[in-house]
């Protein structure tokens, strides 16, 4: 499954989001799937989890059923019982036997606006002596502990692209691996713009299958 969200959904944690498909799927009379064993857990599978306060526009899910159900169906269906800012875009059948989207998932483009009085000129040069820093030293919370981590070689592509009506846009490729995932958030704190209103769009999920064209944003 292929979904988007847009800003009225966008802090909305990723445990809420999870249940509101859920419950989705209930509504639309699909045969969902459940896992085995005393507490039993709906099949369904994010690739990745979306940072609160990001909209995604190209999101992947994997949802199991009990029963053969077309896809055209369960697009049908879901579009009159997904909440408000959720919107299931594609569907397809997927092998049982292939492997999780999260094992498989090696990184995500965004696209980024940010509210700043710089010109393209000066706001470009940013970006550009960020991308020549050997390293980015960052501290992230891990439940109660503090970790510190270097976001520099997270960031794997980053150009400017546009004026835009908050201020500058620019479009930004990061890994996003077990114990190694950029956050595109963090990227615009590091670029000095921590407290600056933004928008934070992820554009695309990348997976080791995928043959990333030119240009940040795959």
């Amino acid at each position: 499954m292929t979904y988007a969200t847009d800003d009225s959904v966008k802090f909305v944690g990723h445990l809420d989001l999870a249940r509101a498909w859920e419950r989705a799927i209930r509504r639309a009379r699909l045969p969902l799937a459940y896992s085995q064993g005393f507490h039993p857990q709906p099949r369904i599978q994010f690739a990745a989890a979306l940072p609160v306060g990001t909209t995604g526009s190209a999101e992947v899910m994997d949802i199991y059923l009990t029963e053969d159900v077309a896809a055209e169906m369960v697009l049908l269906r879901l579009a009159a019982a997904l909440p408000r800012g959720i919107l299931a875009a594609a569907a397809e059948e997927a092998p049982l036997e292939w492997p999780s989207l999260q094992s498989q998932l090696r990184g995500a483009a965004y696209h980024v606006e940010v509210e700043t009085d710089q010109t393209p000129a000066a706001f470009t040069v940013v970006l550009e002596h960020f991308m020549v820093r050997t390293e980015a030293w960052r501290e992230r919370r891990r439940g109660q502990e503090m970790s510190r981590y270097d976001l520099r070689p997270l960031v794997q592509a980053l150009e400017y692209r546009s004026p835009c009506e908050r201020g500058q846009a620019f479009v930004v490729r990061m890994r996003s691996e077990p114990g190694a995932t950029g956050r595109a958030d963090e990227l615009v704190a590091e670029l000095g713009f921590e407290k600056a209103p933004r928008r934070i769009c992820r554009t695309r999920l990348l997976f080791a299958a995928d043959s990333v064209p030119p240009g940040a944003d795959g």
